[in-house]
């Protein structure tokens, strides 16, 4: 269900949110929309569980790392200046209250963060994105296909890096961790690339001047409006009455 939300739609609404959310100071908002993310995507998406298990993973030493963080180190405790053993206990207890508080804010907003990327990198093709940005957005076409030409093109990036060390290590040459030779051979290689694919592009009419139908039609309709108004509503609501 949620694969089907219209990318670019999708896109603006999370950014939306995330925006929103970086003014926000509430560990139950930032809690509850990690956690109906998580719900989104393992329950009503496509997504890989075990992969997004496993980028849960360095999220979850991130959040943990800023919780002690700021347990540890939000503040030092102030003696009172005068008063009985139950007033220091008092102040003591305040202060280790606030600092759980503090550590509370900084990590959940890392998992509320998180939440939404996720959503939106897990529920969502690089293909369909790219076409509904020429479609919605009015991206010009020789940019969108450049961006997918350069996407398409990493893995063979990689495999020519690959290419590159094997060349050296069969001529008998020692190269340390930081040589820099395998990757100028690789950048030569991109370039001669680039230079085809964009005469390939300009042989195909890919100049952006006129107007091309597209294969694949991206749709929009009133659920990505609904999801917009309920995900954008629930965060400002959250915002006014969540203050905790």
């Amino acid at each position: 269900m949620i694969e089907k939300l219209n990318p670019f739609y999708k896109a603006m609404t999370i950014l939306i949110a995330g925006i929103l959310l970086s003014f926000n100071y509430s560990v139950i908002l930032n809690m509850s929309l990690f956690v109906i993310s998580m719900v989104l995507i393992f329950g009503f998406s496509d997504a890989k569980k075990s992969t997004v298990a496993k980028i849960l993973i360095p999220v979850g030493i991130a959040a943990m790392s800023l919780f002690m963080t700021g347990f540890l180190h939000s503040g030092t405790v102030q003696t009172p200046k005068a008063g009985t053993f139950t007033s220091y206990n008092f102040s003591a207890m305040t202060s280790a209250a606030t600092s759980l508080y503090n550590a509370l804010q900084l990590s959940t907003r890392v998992l509320g963060f998180a939440g939404l990327g996720l959503l939106f990198a897990f529920t969502t093709k690089g293909e369909d994105f790219i076409f509904s940005l020429m479609q919605q957005a009015h991206m010009k076409p020789k940019f969108a296909y450049g961006i997918l030409a350069a996407f398409h093109l990493m893995p063979n990036i990689a495999k020519e890096l690959d290419d590159a060390k094997l060349a050296y290590r069969v001529r008998g040459v020692r190269l340390s961790a930081w040589s820099l030779k395998p990757f100028f051979a690789v950048l030569v290689n991109c370039i001669c690339w680039s230079e085809n694919l964009a005469m390939a592009m300009e042989s195909k009419g890919f100049d952006g001047d006129d107007d091309r139908t597209c294969y694949q039609i991206i749709k929009k309709g009133p659920v990505d409006v609904v999801f917009a108004i309920v995900t954008i509503g629930y965060v400002l609501i959250g915002m006014i009455f969540l203050q905790f």
